[in-house]
């Protein structure tokens, strides 16, 4: 039985010079891209992580994958990539492509108003929506000229990085479909991202689209967070902020936007990325696992209909088309094969090379579908086109034992 195996794409980060990479043998996760920047007049490093090995883009490629734009790149893509991997792995939501963007000026880019003067400025800011035009009108299209994206997209930020994305769903609803926004310094100029939000917060303009908020703790020994929101101190301004932009949209059901946000005690600035990104993951993409009910066990003979339905279903929620799972759908076909489910099996493992007819795995599990109920002549046929695919030794044991009778 073949098992699908995890890939590691092999890469370079040198661009990156700050920022040295772990030593692991053998591997390191993503690999470096970059993209000429009109709107920026920079060359903009890209980091990229991809659930498929070689080159797809959306003329080559049937299937198509969401793109998860993460700034402060240097900082967080590596965790979410590995992060995005094992979800994936565990079918918790669906194969994705991380984008990560280092930054080149990370106070001119990741803030949306001028602020230069006292102690919280920052010199050439403001730059946000400039940068904000470069993610739209240049990486976005690259993106999808060159990766098999899909018109899924989600931004992911934390500190200066949570107020861009906050920033971008008040003035671009529609650039994304799902916004993070971990620890997000709403207190930015004089707070003017909340003054603005709830302006538009209390409009019904955000129907299918996702927000979730976390928050670090950032309050004094003995305070909560309901103190916290009368306390008037610099210290606890960023908890307060992202506290009464929370409490406002709560209050707004009327916005239509699908919304969760979570409180990390324990966790510092420093430390909520990983946590939130890992949570607001699941909470995006709650619907995408397959249930494990009765009716999703491999004794139904309707099943087939049931993953149909059920990948139809995210596909409407998403937007754009979800093929059924290739490991869900071949791990369910041979526990079918194991339990003598015959037709269920046949059902699932031709489902998977009708839908992935350049893998080799999926023809290779075909095969042992007809080498267990004792059709010979497909058997080789479909461990043939697997060869023709990609050489597995396993694969090519299978045939020999099959021609080997022929050959005498």
């Amino acid at each position: 039985m073949k098992k699908s195996t995890i890939l590691f794409i092999y890469v370079f980060l040198n661009f990156l010079a700050k920022v040295p990479l772990m030593a692991q043998p053998g591997y390191t996760l993503g690999f470096a891209d970059s993209i000429t920047s009109t709107i920026l007049k920079e060359q903009r490093p890209l980091m990229i992580y991809t659930p498929y090995k070689g080159k797809k883009d959306r003329k080559s490629n049937k299937e198509t994958f969401p793109v998860l734009y993460v700034l402060d790149g240097e900082n967080n893509f590596r965790s979410v990539a590995v992060m995005v991997e094992r979800l994936i792995s565990t079918g918790s939501c669906p194969p994705m492509i991380v984008v990560g963007i280092p930054n080149t000026n990370r106070g001119r880019d990741l803030t949306p108003t001028a602020v230069v003067d006292g102690p919280d400025g920052i010199k050439n800011s403001g730059g946000g929506g400039q940068f904000m035009a470069f993610i739209e009108k240049e990486l976005v299209r690259y993106m999808e000229d060159n990766y098999a994206a899909s018109s899924y997209k989600l931004l992911m930020g934390h500190s200066l990085g949570g107020l861009m994305v906050i920033n971008t769903l008040v003035h671009h609803p529609d650039l994304f479909n799902a916004y993070i926004s971990i620890d997000a310094a709403l207190w930015w100029d004089d707070h003017t991202i909340i003054k603005r939000s709830k302006q538009v917060f209390n409009k019904p303009m955000y129907e299918n689209k996702t927000l979730f908020m976390s928050m670090a703790n950032r309050m004094g020994k003995g305070m909560d967070t309901l103190a916290v929101q009368t306390d008037t101190s610099g210290n606890t301004e960023l908890i307060r902020y992202n506290l009464d932009l929370i409490h406002y949209v709560k209050q707004h059901p009327e916005n239509k936007l699908r919304f969760g946000y979570a409180y990390y005690e324990n966790e510092t600035h420093g430390t909520v990325s990983f946590i939130s990104a890992y949570n607001a993951l699941r909470f995006i993409f709650k619907e995408y696992a397959f249930p494990i009910d009765g009716n999703h066990q491999v004794t139904n003979p309707k099943l087939l209909t049931v993953i149909t339905e059920h990948y139809l279903s995210i596909s409407k929620q998403l937007g754009y088309s979800v093929l059924p799972d290739a490991s869900l759908v071949n791990s369910l076909g041979y526990r079918a094969l194991h339990e003598k489910q015959f037709e269920v099996a046949g059902q699932l493992l031709g489902l998977n090379v009708m839908n992935y007819p350049k893998d080799a795995n999926c023809e290779d599990s075909y095969g042992d579908y007809y080498l267990a109920i004792g059709d010979k002549k497909n058997a080789i046929e479909r461990f043939k086109k697997a060869l023709a695919l990609e050489e597995i030794g396993e694969t090519r044991h299978k045939l020999n034992a099959l021609l080997l009778p022929e050959v005498r």
